[in-house]
């Protein structure tokens, strides 16, 4: 289900595109979303042989007990400064709970790592601004985290002042079969066979130019999922706010000599990609494994830039390292040179951009 958060009609479109959103006049009612660590499930399952693992620090469950604590931490941090700023708060496992009452709410604070995040994206339509907090950064990335424990209490501050301010995320609209799909994508959606060995067959349209793919997969990314799947893919990343997506065969099959059409490239805002399906069993994944959809011979995806971005607390120079990275990278110089530049670069600009900010 998705839940628009905003009692207004929707922003004007120049007004939409604007990299930076209004910030929070003030800050009476904030809803925390908690994820559950795993540690949670596996006690709530009951199995005593996993628990015995975690207990023991087995291969595999090494950090589970401590990922825990420090989530549970990061949560009693976010939970009092809230309390002792005076600051009406409520503190959900799923967004459905909360029906008929985000209207009221000033800020989403998502208490987990990204897929956290990306789970509020997806129930979030309006004005009302996220900010990811990483609560256990020894096993989450946190890329759309704007801090964790450490910095919490500073970020708040910085948001009641108004010092920072939220900015907007393009997202990605599905349309299956004439039918629009409820989740706006905000990393990426990828068409594949339903087994990861098996052949993607499909026909591609890119604002009308046309071609026909085998490999194993394609990937169409918003630009604040550019830095994941798509870049391990050899994709370009693009800035958080740019107003494009990305697409990029996987593995394309290619005959001798045979140099492939629409392989890679973007697509501006207001233009469109269409996939139809040469598959028995082919798949849509939406943002990660949680969230698939059938994609069976003659079935019809159109992907195209979706008419409500994601507001949110993400600083707007995050990407500034990878795309570093790729210009470096690219330099006519012996890769014994070229990587540990990067390298430098990339550790420096951490210290730029929302991956290392208040750690």
């Amino acid at each position: 289900m998705v839940l628009n958060i905003s009692a207004g009609k929707t922003p004007a479109k120049a007004a939409a595109h604007a990299s930076h959103a209004r910030q929070v006049k003030s800050l009476r009612r904030v809803l925390i979303m908690v994820k559950e660590t795993y540690f949670e499930q596996v006690s709530k399952r009951g199995d005593k042989a996993q628990l015995a693992e975690i207990a023991n620090q087995a291969p595999g469950v090494r950090n589970v007990a401590r990922s825990h604590e420090q989530h549970l931490q990061t949560l009693k941090v976010v939970k009092e400064a809230l309390s002792n700023r005076g600051i009406k708060f409520e503190e959900v496992r799923e967004i459905a709970d909360f029906t008929g009452k985000l209207d009221e709410i000033d800020l989403i604070v998502s208490v987990g790592g990204d897929g956290t995040f990306l789970r509020v994206s997806h129930e979030v339509i309006g004005k009302t601004p996220v900010l990811g907090v990483n609560s256990a950064p020894i096993t989450s990335f946190g890329h759309f985290c704007r801090t964790d424990c450490n910095g919490f209490l500073r970020t708040l501050d910085a948001i009641i002042d108004g010092t920072i301010t939220p900015i907007r995320l393009l997202r990605l609209e599905l349309t299956l079969n004439g039918v629009p799909l409820p989740e706006l994508v905000l990393n990426e959606v990828l068409v594949a066979h339903a087994h990861p060995a098996g052949t993607s067959r499909y026909q591609i349209d890119v604002n009308g130019e046309q071609a026909e793919h085998k490999g194993s997969g394609l990937l169409i990314a918003a630009p604040s999922g550019s830095t994941g799947f798509l870049r391990s893919e050899g994709g370009a990343v693009l800035p958080i706010s740019a107003r494009a997506f990305s697409y990029l065969k996987r593995a394309p099959f290619l005959g001798l000599f045979e140099q492939g059409r629409l392989l890679r490239g973007s697509v501006a805002e207001g233009g469109r990609i269409s996939i139809t399906s040469n598959m028995q069993a082919g798949k849509l994944f939406v943002d990660g494994e949680h969230i698939e959809y059938d994609f069976p011979r003659g079935a019809r995806l159109e992907v195209r830039v979706a008419s409500a971005d994601l507001v949110a607390y993400v600083h707007p120079g995050c990407h500034s390292p990878y795309q570093m990275e790729a210009t470096l990278l690219r330099l006519p110089l012996p890769r014994f040179i070229s990587a540990p530049l990067a390298a430098i670069f990339t550790r420096i600009s951490k210290q730029l951009s929302c991956i290392g900010e208040n750690r």
